[in-house]
C-alpha cells in the first residue's frame, strides 16, 4: 500500500510539476489521518490516502493546466536546457522572474521576437516552467513581457505579428488564479489573433481558442461569428488599429461578457500598456473621437462593461458604463451605472463644462461620472471655477466627478491600476482631501 502510494505521488510530481518528497509527503499524510482519526489503523490510513490522491488526480491536472494538455514540466525543462541552459538556471532560481524580464527583453530584440523561431520558443519555454511550478502570477508577467514585445516590434516593422501564443497562455493564468473575467477577455483576444490568421475561419484542430472557449460555455455558432466578426473589422479598421486586438475586441458586441468577477480578483488590473499608449498617440485628432475609445481602461476592471456614443432622446453620452457583480470596496457606492465624458482639449474643461456634466449625470440618475480632460480642469489650485463645481455637485446632490488627465492616463500606460487611482480621487471629492483634490496636471504646473 505504501509503495502504491509513493507511486501514485511519484507520477503527480511528473506530469504536474509538483516538488515534493513522495515518501515524506505519504508519512506526512498518514500520520495526519491517524491522529485525526484515532480508530484508523495504519493500513486503513493508506487506504484512505489512496482513494484521496486518485480523487485529486483531475482537480490537480485542471489546476497545472493540463485540462488543456500543456507540456509535462520535465519536458519543458529539458527542452529549455538543450536550448538555453543558463536561462533555465534563472528561471530555478527563487527571484528568477525579475531575472528573467530583465535577461530576456536585454538577450532578445523586438525584431527578432516578432517570427516563430528559437527565441520565441525560448521566451514561451521559461514561462512554461513557472506556469508547471505553480506560479501562475509570474508566469503572467513573462507572457505579457512577451506579449508587449510582439506590439513593440508590430509598430517599429509596421506589419502584423500574430500573438495568439503568449495571449492563449494568460488565459490559463488567469484560468489557474480563479479570475474568469480576466480569463474569458484574454480568451477572446486569442481568439481575435487565430480569426485574423485565418481570415475569419478557424478550424477547431487547428487552434488552442476553440476547446477553450467552447468548452467553457460560448457555442460554436458564436465562435464562429466572432472569428468572421474580427476578421471583418481588421478589414475595415485602419491598419495601425487592426494589429491591436484590444482595438478589434472594443468594436464588436460585448455578448461575450457573461462572467461575473470572483473575490479574488476584484482588485486585479491589467491593461496593455502598449496599446493604452498608441491610444494617447491619438489624441488630438479632428474628431475628437480617440479619447473615448479610452473606454478600454475602464472594460479592464473586473465586471465594468462599457458602451461608447449612446444616445437617450436628450443627451450624447461618450461612455456609458455598467458595474457587474458584488463589488464590497468602493465601487459598491459607485451605484449599477455610470458615465464617462471625453474632453480632447488644449485647455482645461472648466465651468460650464463640469456644470453641463453634472446635469447629465443627474438626469440619468447616475452617482458617478469620470471626466477625462486632457488637461485637467480649471481652478484646481484655489478650489474655484470646475473644481469648485465639482465640490459643489457631490455636497448638494451626492454626485462624486472624478477627473483623469493626461498624467494619469501616462501613469497607466506605465502599468498603474485605475482602480487605485479611481479610489483615491473618489476619496478625494467625497472626503475634500485637500493634498489630493490640489493636485494639478504636469502642463499647468509647467505654466505656472
Amino acid at each position: 500500500m505504501r509503495r502504491r502510494s509513493q507511486e501514485v505521488l511519484q507520477v503527480l510530481a511528473r506530469t504536474t510539476g509538483l516538488a515534493f518528497p513522495p515518501v515524506i509527503c505519504v508519512q506526512q499524510l498518514s500520520v495526519t489521518l491517524s491522529h485525526e482519526f484515532g480508530s484508523l489503523s495504519p493500513h486503513s490510513a493508506f487506504s484512505v490516502l489512496r482513494v484521496v490522491l486518485f480523487t485529486l488526480v483531475p482537480t490537480l491536472f485542471a489546476c497545472r493546466g493540463l485540462w488543456f494538455n500543456s507540456q509535462p514540466m520535465n519536458e519543458v525543462e529539458n527542452e529549455l536546457s538543450t536550448i538555453s541552459p543558463d536561462l533555465l538556471r534563472l528561471a530555478q532560481q527563487r527571484n528568477s522572474t525579475a531575472l528573467l524580464l530583465d535577461e530576456l527583453p536585454r538577450r532578445f530584440l523586438p525584431q527578432v521576437i516578432a517570427e516563430v523561431g528559437p527565441p520565441q520558443r525560448t521566451w514561451e519555454l521559461t514561462g512554461l516552467v513557472h506556469l508547471h511550478a505553480g506560479r501562475p502570477h509570474e508566469t503572467l508577467g513573462i507572457f505579457s513581457a512577451l506579449y508587449q514585445r510582439m506590439l513593440v516590434s508590430q509598430l517599429l516593422g509596421d506589419h502584423r505579428v500574430h500573438k495568439g501564443m503568449p495571449l492563449v497562455w494568460m488565459s490559463d493564468c488567469f484560468h489557474q488564479l480563479g479570475y474568469p473575467v480576466h480569463e474569458k477577455r484574454y480568451r477572446l483576444l486569442t481568439l481575435c489573433e487565430d480569426a485574423i490568421r485565418g481570415q475569419g475561419t478557424i478550424p477547431p484542430d487547428s487552434t488552442g481558442a476553440y476547446h477553450r472557449l467552447v468548452w467553457a460555455g460560448l457555442s460554436d455558432r458564436e465562435f464562429r461569428r466572432y472569428a468572421a466578426l474580427f476578421w471583418e473589422r481588421a478589414q475595415a479598421d485602419e491598419p495601425k488599429e487592426a494589429v491591436f486586438p484590444e482595438a478589434l475586441l472594443q468594436r464588436v458586441d460585448d455578448d461575450w461578457v457573461t462572467a461575473v468577477p470572483s473575490a479574488a480578483e476584484a482588485f486585479f488590473y491589467l491593461a496593455s500598456e502598449e496599446y493604452v499608449r498608441w491610444l494617447l498617440s491619438q489624441l488630438g485628432s479632428p474628431d475628437g473621437t480617440a479619447l473615448e475609445f479610452l473606454d478600454y481602461l475602464m472594460s479592464c476592471m473586473p465586471g465594468c462593461r462599457t458602451r461608447r456614443r449612446a444616445r437617450s432622446g436628450s443627451t450624447d453620452y461618450d461612455v456609458v458604463c455598467s458595474m457587474e457583480g458584488s463589488e464590497v470596496d468602493f465601487r459598491s457606492e459607485l451605484g449599477r451605472y455610470f458615465v464617462v465624458e471625453s474632453k480632447d482639449w488644449a485647455e482645461p474643461a472648466g465651468f460650464t463644462t463640469m456644470a453641463k456634466f453634472c446635469r447629465v449625470l443627474d438626469s440619468s440618475k447616475a452617482k458617478f461620472g469620470i471626466l477625462l480632460s486632457k488637461n485637467g480642469i480649471s481652478g484646481v489650485a484655489r478650489t474655484t471655477d470646475a473644481a469648485r463645481e465639482q465640490l459643489k455637485v457631490y455636497q448638494d446632490r451626492g454626485i462624486v466627478v472624478v477627473v483623469l488627465s493626461l498624467e494619469d492616463l501616462g501613469s497607466i500606460a506605465e502599468g498603474a491600476s485605475l482602480i487605485a487611482l479611481l479610489r483615491k480621487r473618489y476619496e478625494a471629492v467625497r472626503l475634500d482631501l485637500q493634498e489630493i483634490r490640489t493636485k494639478k496636471p504636469a502642463k499647468q504646473r509647467k505654466q505656472k
